[in-house]
């Protein structure tokens, strides 16, 4: 699981994007115990906490924006880029040349995207989320956090996010996942988290 530090890191990153005029997004007030982020002039917002998320789908129906502002992505430099993958098709049993024609997909609404980057059907292959589908279901995140290598994760667009003082997600969530974190300035929000989809399926720069 990630560490508190590549959490905190993460929801820099993420919120980063903000702050390079990709979207905007509104901040509430922090509670009293965050005085001293006050005084330094950063600012906060909702992110889930990787170590308490168990992917149980509260984000998918508890979010007040629909559909959620939460997304699932990959982190690349934890995915093996398997032929078969368990966050993408329910059997690993299949014949890699029929995955796509015949794969059954975990994603109910098959948000979870595979490109081939070595150019044999036995090769190494590129998995993504599209953001414009994904629903925030948990079920690849589940199912690679439960069967694979752990590198797809759910997160809270900030550019999606409405930003309420109260978060419903956070109000519903059984394993306290949801949590107010500072906002910094960072270079890159992509970082190596933030993977761009069209990026990734080769139809953007």
């Amino acid at each position: 699981m990630s560490s508190r530090r590549n959490y905190l890191r993460l929801g820099g990153q993420l919120l980063g994007a903000a702050a390079l005029g990709t979207a905007t997004f509104r901040i509430f007030s922090p509670p009293a115990e965050d005085a001293e982020f006050i005084a330094q002039g950063r600012q906060f917002a909702w992110q889930i906490n990787p170590d308490k998320c168990r992917n149980c789908g509260i984000c998918e129906t508890a979010c007040v924006r629909k559909p959620s502002a939460v997304k699932a992505l990959n982190d690349q430099t934890k995915c093996s880029n398997c032929v078969v993958c368990y966050g993408h098709i329910t059997s690993t049993k299949i014949d890699s040349d029929k995955i796509e024609s015949e794969g059954e997909r975990v994603c109910p609404v098959d948000a979870v995207k595979r490109k081939n980057f070595s150019g044999g059907v036995d090769g190494l292959f590129l998995y993504s989320q599209d953001p414009t589908l994904c629903i925030a279901c948990g079920q690849c995140t589940k199912r690679c956090n439960h069967h694979g290598t752990q590198s797809m994760f759910l997160a809270i667009r900030p550019d999606l996010c409405l930003g309420c003082n109260e978060c419903a997600i956070a109000v519903a969530c059984p394993h306290d996942a949801i949590e107010r974190i500072p906002r910094e300035p960072v270079d890159d929000y992509r970082g190596d988290y933030w993977f761009d989809h069209t990026y990734l399926m080769g139809e953007g720069a």
